[in-house]
């Protein structure tokens, strides 16, 4: 009776502590704004938990896009990188930090790859097949010194992002309870991994930007003697970036602490299958809404260095625009708008770019089924004209609901600018949609504008979005 007493205290304290570490990462990835401190929190407790004696951390670089490892794929071109290293016997071997290797070159890492997100647990050189040389495993491991090795994918929505390892110099059997722990630990070190990527992406892309628009200003100050105009663009800018950096840190986190509430709960003891639906789905859609915006600025960033390639061929857009009335018409039947199409009778084939026509008319309709009063109907008209015997295709989308004013007009296409009074009304969005309008339709050689006038009761304004494109060659 003793006996077993003092094993479910002894099982109560690992408990305790597991939980104690797990509660800890939480709170650091929530609050830390560099990946180190969560990287060294992370395996200073699993070393104080688990009595190991060495451990990496390392990061992957994909040559190609991310592959999917749950997908039928062979290893993908990739490079592993060692980021945090932990070992007892520091004093008696040199340090692996930023040592790299070829995830081909190593057996251990591509079986690890297809094994995630579980753990793989290797006490000699000939569990992977290896000769008794053991070219087969990467030399960051030293594997002949220590060759028992506990190996985990650090994975983030079906993506390897990296690889956490521990190791001893004798064999261990690892009980269950450590093997959770491992993967309970990883998946925290995953969500770090991915948050601080996408924030050091976007920060790259802020500098990048914020360094291109002060230098032209700094260029134009130089070539014009219009000091207290440059004076006031360069505050504006100022202002710009700080409001960037702002809606950037709001729109970034909030998935990311909807995820961490969902994650949270599908760890709580007897979910029923309903609520594991539930917190599933915030999942899924969270994760969308962040891909969604990060795919929204890379597209932005493609489009405004010229780096994104047109496809012109013969496209009906009189087609594509009765797919998009029967899709939004669905969508707006709960706010109770309608949408009215005039199409002309003559064909509204011509040579232009699809995806991006469709793109640039999703991106209205759905701003204009935002701002729209409820009851109300969204027009769109089209129209086919030659200007200078260049074919072009007119189309108008008007809406009613609240004015844009002038000022507003002004600045309605760049990043992140929405409307006053928009964030009081509870209007989602991120102020990219017509951002990326705007670079589309100058990708397409096209011109758009943007008119905003009262109604004849003057309590509702008829907003109106003109679109001139025209026939592009080589189609």
């Amino acid at each position: 009776m003793a006996i077993s007493q003092i094993h479910l205290s002894k099982q109560f304290d690992n408990t305790s502590r597991h939980q104690a570490l797990l509660n800890q990462l939480t709170m650091a990835i929530r609050s830390c704004t560099e990946l180190d401190p969560i990287l060294k929190l992370a395996v200073d407790g699993l070393v104080r938990t688990l009595q190991i004696e060495r451990s990496l951390i390392l990061l992957l670089k994909y040559v190609d896009p991310l592959i999917k490892n749950r997908s039928p794929q062979p290893i993908p071109r990739a490079k592993a990188t060692v980021i945090y290293e932990w070992s007892s016997l520091a004093s008696e071997s040199p340090s692996s930090i930023n040592q790299s290797f070829s995830l081909s070159d190593c057996n251990l890492c591509q079986m690890a790859y297809h094994n995630t997100p579980k753990p793989l647990v290797f006490n000699n050189k000939h569990c992977i097949g290896c000769s008794d040389s053991g070219e087969c495993v990467a030399a960051v491991f030293d594997f002949n010194s220590m060759p028992n090795l506990l190996l985990i994918a650090l994975e983030s929505q079906g993506t390897v992002l990296g690889f956490l390892a521990l190791q001893q110099r004798q064999s261990r059997v690892w009980l269950a309870e450590e093997l959770e722990l491992v993967e309970l630990v990883s998946a925290q070190l995953s969500i770090a991994v991915l948050q601080f990527q996408t924030l050091r992406q976007t920060s790259a892309l802020v500098e990048e930007r914020t360094a291109q628009l002060e230098w032209s200003l700094s260029v134009q100050a130089k070539l014009y003697e219009k000091t207290r105009q440059q004076i006031d663009q360069l505050r504006r800018l100022n202002a710009l970036k700080d409001e960037f950096l702002s809606t950037m840190s709001d729109q970034m986190r909030n998935p990311l602490a909807s995820m961490r509430m969902a994650i949270c709960m599908l760890r709580q003891p007897g979910l029923t299958i309903e609520r594991q639906v539930r917190y599933l789905d915030i999942l899924e859609q969270q994760c969308n809404l962040e891909i969604n915006l990060i795919n929204d600025l890379l597209t932005l960033q493609e489009l405004e260095t010229q780096k994104s390639r047109l496809q012109p061929q013969k496209v009906d857009v009189r087609e594509i625009i009765k797919k998009l009335e029967q899709s939004f018409t669905e969508k707006w039947s709960v706010k109770g708008l309608n949408m009215e199409v005039h199409l002309p009778k003559r064909s509204l084939i011509f040579d232009t770019d699809a995806e991006s026509i469709t793109r640039i008319l999703q991106e209205l309709l759905t701003n204009a089924g935002k701002y729209s009063e409820p009851d109300t109907k969204v027009v769109l008209r089209a129209t086919y004209e030659v200007n200078q015997k260049v074919p072009e295709i007119i189309l108008s989308l008007s809406n009613i609901g609240s004015s844009i004013s002038p000022a507003e007009q002004d600045y309605i296409f760049e990043k992140f600018r929405r409307g006053e009074g928009v964030m009081q009304r509870g209007i989602q969005g991120t102020g990219l949609g017509l951002a990326l309008v705007k670079c589309l339709v100058e990708h397409l050689n096209g011109t758009i504008t943007v008119s905003s006038s009262p109604m004849s009761d003057r309590q509702s304004w008829l907003t109106c979005f003109t679109l001139t494109l025209p026939q592009m060659p080589g189609g």
